[in-house]
């Protein structure tokens, strides 16, 4: 027996607990099932992504017809439009990111908006007509 140890003090560890500690340490009023649903994955991520359009992503809108033009998607998810903007000048990146962004691998997606959808599949459109006839378009603001 230890000398520091006194007799009449039981060990603090998770087996010897009193049971209204143990309610305290499961149950927190602070913490709701919004916030827990919300924070759920928030370990997964590195970083919060940028939730606006950058300057180079609205001189790339600029440079695009006005019906093809992303506005809703610009509205909506600018981190998106900011992507599309940077890929724009590699066909194979954008299409990859295209397809990752059109089709549901997980199972659980909701979808995009019908206008943001829109948006997405006159882009993609546009590019894929741009590629056929032989124009090649560098990415905006691609320093050289």
């Amino acid at each position: 027996m230890s000398i520091y140890r006194t007799l009449d003090r039981r060990p603090q560890n998770d087996v010897h607990v009193e049971e209204n500690q143990r309610l305290r340490l499961v149950s927190s009023p602070s913490e709701s099932p919004v916030d827990a649903e919300r924070d759920k994955y928030q370990h997964l991520r590195k970083a919060t992504p940028a939730n606006v359009a950058f300057p180079r992503t609205l001189a790339w809108v600029g440079t695009l017809p006005s019906d093809v033009q992303p506005t809703a998607l610009l509205r909506r998810y600018p981190r998106i439009a900011n992507l599309i903007a940077t890929v724009w000048g590699d066909r194979q990146w954008f299409h990859g990111y295209m397809e990752s962004l059109l089709t549901d691998t997980r199972g659980n997606r909701q979808g995009f908006p019908p206008d943001v959808l829109k948006d997405l599949l006159s882009l993609r459109s546009y590019y894929d007509d741009l590629q056929q006839h032989g124009k090649n378009w560098a990415a905006v603001g691609k320093r050289g």
